[in-house]
């Protein structure tokens, strides 16, 4: 029971909840604002936990250093984005946000993968 209210704010659960939030409320961008970011993750989850991830899934790197200094995290953009990978994508660390817009609670990078391969088959006639 307990492993539910820990998982809320999972890395899984940021990187599926939150890029369909920020589009319907900000349209779709290559990054985020630290301000937009926060206003989604409030409406998602009751607490601030991991908020430092959502921060360096939707924020630019410049905006994660500022926002890094300012609230201590002791954790640096590429770090935590490395850590995203291995979660959600089978340690692909080349996501971006239309990665994780494409991404649901029970697909991975595999799962993605295939499906621009299969996109790509059908456009060249191979599929």
């Amino acid at each position: 029971m307990f492993d539910t209210f820990r998982d809320k704010n999972s890395i899984k659960a940021i990187a599926t909840s939150l890029p369909k939030r920020l589009v319907k409320k900000f349209d779709k961008k290559e990054f985020y604002s630290s301000i937009e970011v926060d206003s989604v993750f409030s409406e998602a989850f009751e607490n601030k936990n991991n908020i430092q991830y959502a921060y360096a899934m939707f924020c630019s790197s410049k905006e994660y250093k500022n926002l890094a200094q300012t609230m201590a995290f002791s954790s640096s953009y590429s770090e935590l984005r490395l850590t995203v990978a291995d979660k959600c994508f089978d340690g692909w660390p080349r996501f971006n946000f239309e990665s994780l817009l494409n991404l649901t609670n029970d697909s991975s990078r595999s799962d993605i993968v295939n499906e621009i391969t299969d996109i790509g088959l059908d456009l060249l006639g191979g599929g």
